[in-house]
């Protein structure tokens, strides 16, 4: 089935809120659609959702950081999630690819992502699409 990559609108807040909540990160539609607003109100932040048969199978969230030690920005991937039922068809490399060509758009160095050290599966998946296991990522909650 063909996958079409198009931006989350506001409108999208329900199943977002259900792709983050397969994701491990449980939210409402609300909470959502107001982070899907200040992401759209961000030039330097997107959400892209992959569709599938009208069903929304997937979504990738990015954001240009700017470098100190380069001249050129990143791209942080911040989010990404296929749909259960939609896994092993392509959706996430057809996000990641979608994340990446916007990101050589805007000049972008490189395209960086964390990931849990619990996922196993999601590193495999990174490491077949050309990531490279290089840094560790630590988090301090404010």
């Amino acid at each position: 089935m063909p996958v079409q990559v198009r931006d989350a609108t506001p409108a999208d807040a329900a199943a977002v809120a259900e792709l983050l909540g397969e994701l491990g990160y449980p939210t409402t539609a609300t909470e959502v659609a107001s982070r899907l607003r200040r992401f759209g109100a961000d030039p330097a932040s997107r959400v892209l959702l992959a569709e599938v048969d009208g069903d929304i199978a997937g979504l990738v969230a990015t954001h240009l950081v700017p470098r100190l030690e380069e001249d050129r920005p990143s791209s942080r991937i911040v989010a990404i999630v296929t749909a259960a039922a939609h896994r092993r068809a392509g959706i996430g490399t057809a996000l990641t690819e979608a994340a990446a060509a916007e990101a050589r758009e805007l000049d972008a160095c490189r395209l960086d992502l964390s990931s849990g050290d619990w996922r196993a599966d999601a590193h495999s998946f990174y490491e077949r699409l050309g990531f490279v296991d290089r840094a560790r990522s630590y988090t301090r909650w404010l």
